[in-house]
C-alpha cells in the first residue's frame, strides 16, 4: 500500500508498506479522507510536540473509511461499513478508562501516526459508523470538531452568554458552532487571517475580529458594556500568547478552557488576574465520549462540516498539501488528502 512519510522537517515522500491485519478485536479500514491536522503540521515544520522529535515520522489521524476486514471477535462492524474511528483508545481497565476518561490513560494506544496511507488498522471499540446522510469527506472532519466541541462543552452552562473563541481553525469552529447549540449568546471569533474571519462569520460568528487590524480587547468590551466574555476556548495552534489574550477578554468569573496546542512556547500572563477576575481555566485534551452525539448532531444538520474544507487533494500531493498550510498568503482552512 502507500504511505505518506515525513523524513525530516519539510520533507514528505509517499512510500511503498505492507498492508496491515487487523489483529483480534480490530479492523482494517481502507481509508477514504484524511485531514492535516495542526499537530501533523508542527511535525512538518519540525517544532517539537510533546518529545515526538524523532523521524521518519507517519503523520495522519483525522479519516473516514470503509471496513476491508474483520478481526477476530468483532461482530458490530462489518466488511463495506463507512465508518470514522477515534485517536484516543484508552486501555479499558484503568480508573480513567472506567470513569469515561480514555484520554487520559497512561496506557492509552494510538494510531495518531499513519493514517495517511490505503489501510490502517484500528481497535474496533473506537469506530463508529457514519449515517447515510454524511459523505465521507464530511467524515474526516468528525475528529478536529469533536475536539473543539469537547472544549465547549467544558464551558459549563452557557445560555444568553457571550462567548468567545481564539483560533479559526478546524478545531475552533467545531468550538464555535458548538457554543452555539449551547445557546451562547454574542459569540466572537479572534482571528488573524480575513478568510477565517469571513468563515467564522459565515458559521454564525457574531463578531469576527482581526488582531492585526482592531483591538481585540477594546471592541469586546464595547459589545459587552465592558464586562468582557463569560466563557473562552483557546483554539490556536503553535502559539503561546492567545492565553494572555484569553485572560483580558474573559468577564470576572468566567471560564477559558485551553485545547490548541502551543508546541513546547511558554505563555506570558500576568497570574494576579486568575485571582482578581476568579478565573477558572480548565484544559481539553481529546474528545472522550461525545463522538456519537456529535454524529447525531451532524445527521440532524446541526454542524456544518463541508464549509470548513477549504483543499481536497490526492496523497501523491502530500507535499503541495503541507506547503498549502504553511503559505500565509493562502486561503486555507481544512486541508484534506483524498486516498481512496
Amino acid at each position: 500500500m502507500r504511505q505518506l512519510v515525513l523524513t525530516a522537517p519539510g520533507h514528505v515522500e509517499v512510500r511503498q508498506a505492507e498492508v496491515p491485519k487487523p489483529a483480534p478485536g480490530a479492523v482494517l479500514i481502507k481509508t477514504s479522507y484524511c485531514g492535516i491536522c495542526g499537530t501533523d503540521l508542527m511535525d512538518y515544520r519540525g517544532t517539537n510536540v510533546w518529545g515526538r522529535d524523532k523521524y521518519p515520522k507517519f503523520p495522519g489521524h483525522e479519516l473516514s473509511g470503509i471496513v476491508e476486514a474483520v478481526g477476530e471477535g468483532v461482530t458490530h462492524l462489518h466488511v463495506g461499513d463507512r465508518v470514522v474511528p477515534e485517536c484516543s483508545i484508552g486501555c479499558g481497565v484503568c480508573g480513567y478508562c472506567k470513569a469515561g476518561n480514555y484520554s487520559l490513560c497512561k496506557s492509552r494506544l494510538s494510531y495518531s501516526n499513519g493514517a495517511m496511507a490505503d489501510y490502517v488498522s484500528i481497535p474496533a471499540k473506537a469506530v463508529h459508523r457514519l449515517p447515510e446522510n454524511v459523505t465521507l469527506l464530511e467524515g474526516a472532519l468528525i475528529e478536529p470538531v469533536a475536539v473543539g466541541a469537547a472544549a465547549a462543552l467544558k464551558c459549563g452552562n452557557l445560555f444568553g452568554k457571550n462567548v468567545g473563541v481564539i483560533g479559526g481553525g478546524t478545531i475552533g469552529l467545531g468550538a464555535l458552532m458548538t457554543l452555539h447549540l449551547l445557546g451562547a449568546a454574542k459569540s466572537f471569533v479572534f482571528e488573524l487571517r480575513d478568510d477565517r474571519v469571513e468563515l467564522a462569520l459565515k458559521l454564525g460568528a457574531t463578531y469576527g475580529i482581526n488582531g492585526m487590524k482592531e483591538d481585540s480587547v477594546a471592541v469586546v468590551k464595547d459589545k459587552t458594556r465592558g464586562l468582557g466574555l463569560d466563557a473562552v476556548v483557546v483554539a490556536s495552534a503553535g502559539t503561546a500568547k492567545t492565553v494572555a489574550l484569553a485572560m483580558d477578554v474573559v468577564a470576572a468569573q468566567g471560564v477559558i478552557c485551553i485545547v490548541g496546542l502551543s508546541g513546547g512556547l511558554l505563555a506570558e500572563m500576568d497570574p494576579d488576574l486568575i485571582a482578581d477576575k476568579e478565573l477558572t481555566i480548565v484544559g481539553s485534551h481529546s474528545s472522550p465520549g461525545i463522538w456519537e452525539k456529535l454524529i447525531n448532531c451532524v445527521e440532524g444538520g446541526r454542524f456544518d462540516l463541508k464549509s470548513l474544507v477549504s483543499h481536497v487533494l490526492p496523497l501523491e500531493q502530500g507535499g503541495q498539501a503541507f506547503e498549502l498550510l504553511c503559505n500565509p498568503t493562502e486561503a486555507t482552512n481544512k486541508v484534506v488528502l483524498q486516498i481512496n
